[in-house]
């Protein structure tokens, strides 16, 4: 009798199912599990995020800093002709810097836009607020045929999106000033160089110096892109 006792008892042990603690542990080791899972994609894409929006701002600021240094090579001051002068103009919103700097300049035709009667626009950059009021956007305006009486409207585009600063300075020989044309000067006179920079969203800044090739010529320039005059 002892030993069918022994194989019954046997028997109900290994066919017994796992107790409660047991299965709340269980949960609790998966639940830990499954957490730091969760945890590590989320991190991985928050990662994602973070460099994908840094890759975009860094390409339209390097973008907008191409853009503004290929006009500015070709700036040039029709002397006698106000209306092609090189100005620069320095505001504050909201402590971010805000300039606004407008010249006129040969330039290459755009593909896909249709060429102007001449090679010569006026170009015009400037900061604004944002609809958000926290940040900076920055917007390229041109007119062409400045030099004639015309009513093509502007086009206006913005190149660069969510920037704390926007600062220009022009190089009047010696030293770097944040208004243009300073005092004493004609009004069309150029700049031998001038020096732009764009700040990010965290302030980080990217500088650009672009020689003016035209200045100290603004005499002999061509004024309708057909003819010059004579100094």
């Amino acid at each position: 009798m002892t030993l069918p006792r022994r194989s019954a008892r046997l028997a109900l042990v290994t066919t017994r199912g796992f107790t409660l603690v047991e299965v709340l542990l269980a949960f609790a080791i998966f639940a830990t599990v499954l957490v730091v899972l969760l945890g590590a994609f989320t991190g991985a894409e928050r990662a994602r995020n973070i460099l994908s929006d840094r890759s975009r701002d860094y390409r339209q600021i390097r973008a907008a800093l191409d853009r503004i240094g290929t006009d500015l090579s070709g700036a040039f001051a029709a002397d006698g002709i106000e209306g092609s002068a090189l100005t620069v103009r320095t505001d504050d919103f909201s402590g971010k810097t805000a300039a606004t700097l407008v010249f006129t300049c040969f330039t290459i035709p755009e593909p896909g836009v249709v060429r102007p009667a001449t090679d010569i626009v006026k170009v015009k950059y400037s900061a604004r607020v944002a609809a958000s009021g926290s940040v900076l956007d920055l917007y390229r305006e041109q007119a062409d045929l400045p030099l004639v009486e015309n009513r093509i409207p502007t086009r206006e585009v913005r190149i660069a999106e969510g920037l704390s600063g926007f600062k220009v300075e022009a190089w009047d020989g010696q030293a770097w000033a944040k208004e243009w044309p300073t005092g004493g000067r004609k009004a069309t006179s150029l700049p031998t160089k001038v020096a732009f920079v764009l700040a990010d969203a965290s302030g980080k800044e990217y500088r650009r110096l672009v020689p003016v090739v035209l200045a100290g010529q603004e005499t002999g320039i061509l004024q309708s892109g057909k003819g010059a005059t004579k100094p």
